[in-house]
């Protein structure tokens, strides 16, 4: 089972935490979207059940990730999660609140975020922030086998998916509900992932399609 992973009640406490950090450094653009972490929490671990993630294998990489608050809970679920911030103020949250969590989860003998997390200030959309993350990490764009996004560029990340990313690569796109976009040489695989009526999981085709079991 995927939640023998983890003591019982991390991934609630860790939603309950970050959904209570709505607020913060707004950004340039003058607004702030952020994802509710007990619904993506839905959606990890049915994709996990699924075999679409694999603790051994799976690269996360979210392509907007603001505080990192979605890396934080994907680590426990990937092998390795990487996020990509374009303003820096609201990166510079990322690393106070995920401490501020661990510390949390520690007193109250819950599971730590595993150390697998690597966030980087960049473009997404920008070849130079992908040179930095292969320096650091030794991954490379293709070597990502599962991209998240906000669905705010949620167009332009899927033309770059569709024509870097490896056969098999998936793309899981928040804040969908009845209305779900198509992407050219995307598939369309789970329209509404776990019955929480806001995710949708994409698959650029060929490639392997699931993992053994998680």
């Amino acid at each position: 089972m995927v939640r023998d992973r983890w003591e019982p009640g991390t991934l609630e406490r860790l939603a309950a935490f970050y959904n209570g950090c709505r607020y913060g450094y707004e950004g340039w653009q003058g607004w702030r979207k952020s994802t509710d972490l007990r619904r993506l929490a839905a959606c990890f671990e049915s994709c996990a059940e699924l075999g679409l993630l694999s603790r051994d294998r799976t690269v996360l990489l979210d392509l907007g990730c603001a505080d990192g608050r979605v890396n934080v809970l994907a680590s426990y679920f990937v092998r390795l999660s990487l996020g990509i911030e374009i303003d820096a103020e609201i990166l510079a949250e990322a690393e106070p609140r995920r401490r501020e969590l661990e510390a949390l989860l520690r007193t109250q003998g819950l599971t730590p975020p595993p150390c697998n997390l690597h966030l980087f200030q960049g473009d997404s959309l920008e070849a130079e922030t992908y040179q930095r993350i292969r320096s650091e990490t030794g991954v490379c764009f293709e070597d990502v086998n599962l991209f998240y996004t906000y669905i705010t560029l949620h167009d332009r990340f899927a033309e770059k998916i569709a024509a870097e990313a490896a056969p098999g690569a998936l793309y899981l796109v928040y804040g969908f509900s009845q209305v779900l976009p198509r992407y050219e040489s995307l598939e369309l695989e789970v329209p509404d992932v776990a019955n929480q009526g806001i995710v949708a999981l994409y698959r650029k085709g060929g490639g392997l399609k699931f993992f053994r079991e998680w």
